[in-house]
Parts: C-alpha cells; structure tokens; sequence
C-alpha cells in the first residue's frame, strides 16, 4: 500500500516521495467511529470492524501534511475505500471510481 500511497499523492497533486518520506499506521476502527466529513464510504457497505491504513507525509518546506487513507475489512483483502486528506480536508477519494 506504500507504493499505492506515493503514486496518489503524485498523480493528484504531482509530488513525488520515497518510502523514508512517510510514517504510518494501520488501526482497527468501529465503523461509526469513521469520519463521513473526511472518509466517504456511505455508499459502500461497511462491515462493523475496519481495518484503517493512514499514511502521512509532511512537506519541510511548507509543513502541510497529507494522509493517504485506505479503509479494508480486519484481514486486508477487501478494499471498500481510500481517499487524500490534505492539511485534514479531503482532497480526493475513491470507492471504485474516482472523485476528483
């Protein structure tokens, strides 16, 4: 997913990174305890438990921060939907089509 998180970033806002660039973390979530303002799944139907996968880069030079965010059942085999947080906005997102 590192490699899915890079080319995101560089295809919706054309800036390019390495893996030592980004910090991450993957944590189980409650579905209502998911964001609607920022991770839009309402039209996927989310089991109970979701795995959320957050991948953060930070711009020295401007300090802006991006997180790429993948939300996937508890094992990782089934992708519902992943999204761009720019400064915490959402950016973009995609449950299987892309909104721009």
């Amino acid at each position: 997913m590192m490699d899915e998180a890079m080319n995101i970033l560089n295809e919706q806002l054309g800036i390019e990174t390495g893996e030592t660039d980004w910090s991450f973390e993957s944590v189980t979530a409650e579905r209502e305890e998911l964001d609607p303002a920022i991770i839009k799944s309402a039209d996927t139907d989310l089991p109970t438990l979701v795995l959320t996968h957050l991948y953060l880069y930070v711009d020295q030079r401007s300090g802006k921060d991006y997180v790429v965010y993948f939300i996937t059942d508890t094992t990782s085999s089934r992708e519902f939907t992943q999204g761009l947080l720019v400064e915490g906005k959402l950016h973009w997102y995609s449950n299987g089509e892309t909104h721009d």
